[in-house]
């Protein structure tokens, strides 16, 4: 029986019944990320004025393998936006780790830049300040308010100007959801207590292999794999994982490979299929989930 709205969150459902993270990063090796202070619809392309473009420029991301996110400093500062309205946009390449700044003010300068992405990231610098995304997206998720506008305050005061609160995320039930760019790395269930160690741990090269979901440039496969040969490491360094090596072996089953120091990794990593359950606080429709494991 579904609790009625008002009580169920699905966040606090989700770490009762233990829903694991591993294998949950979204697909993204690229990520486009616009300045708009809100408020925000359910989805960053349906939000004025960007509605007007909500056909042209996700199809245009799509074929960069790029994300689209909406972005704000917490509690809806002023960000990069110069005095004549324009904002700040940045283009993400986690594969190469570049990032390109810019500015817009209509959605026909986001189009432009959107077919200009592969040219401008070519030339742009790698990124040496990580951008850090706290999803608190409350129109998409009530648990996304509640818990990442809390954990984006925290990281906030810890990383003056390097955090935005964005748009969803994906893994409701894992709020608060924080993504660091331009590597990619995604963890949930991050509270405004384990914010800051994360954050600096991770900053410093290594894993909270407690919530840590993947990374947006590897699939799911691999991100089991990686999850895997961390926590077998005395210090769980992702910054020394080399890019996994994936080789499908059957509907359900892949063969890992992963080189860390020199040494060569073997995982097996199979997917199974989770009961269904109500996933998130604004739909209450039952669904089911990929579940990720790896074997050595």
């Amino acid at each position: 029986m579904t609790e009625p709205t008002d009580r169920w969150r699905c966040a606090l459902a989700a770490r009762e019944r233990q829903d694991p993270l591993v294998g949950t990063a979204v697909p993204a090796p690229r990520w486009f990320l616009v300045e708009h202070p809100g408020p925000w619809q359910r989805t960053a392309a349906g939000t004025a004025p960007l509605d007007t473009v909500a056909t042209e420029l996700p199809a245009l991301l799509e074929g960069h393998g790029a994300r689209l996110q909406l972005i704000r400093r917490h509690g809806r500062r002023t960000g990069s936006g110069a005095e004549d309205g324009r904002r700040g946009v940045a283009l993400v390449d986690c594969r190469t780790a570049r990032v390109h700044w810019s500015t817009w003010q209509t959605p026909q300068d986001l189009l432009a830049l959107a077919a200009r992405m592969p040219d401008l990231l070519a030339a742009a610098p790698p990124c040496d300040d990580p951008l850090v995304l706290v999803c608190a997206h409350g129109r998409k998720d009530v648990c996304c308010a509640i818990d990442g506008r809390l954990t984006a305050r925290v990281l906030d005061d810890l990383l003056p100007g390097m955090v935005w609160e964005t748009t969803h995320l994906g893994g409701d039930r894992f709020a608060a959801n924080v993504t660091f760019l331009p590597d990619g790395t995604m963890y949930g269930r991050v509270d405004g207590t384990s914010a800051p160690d994360l954050a600096i741990a991770h900053l410093d090269g290594l894993a909270d292999l407690t919530r840590w979901r993947g990374r947006s440039l590897w699939d799911p496969a691999a991100q089991a794999a990686a999850a895997d040969v961390l926590a077998t490491l005395d210090t769980p360094r992702w910054r020394d994982l080399d890019p996994p090596r994936v080789t499908p072996d059957g509907a359900d089953t892949w063969r890992v490979e992963i080189d860390v120091d020199g040494r060569t990794h073997h995982r097996t990593v199979t997917r199974s299929w989770a009961p269904k359950h109500r996933l998130t606080c604004a739909d209450a429709t039952e669904k089911t989930v990929a579940l990720w494991e790896a074997t050595r």
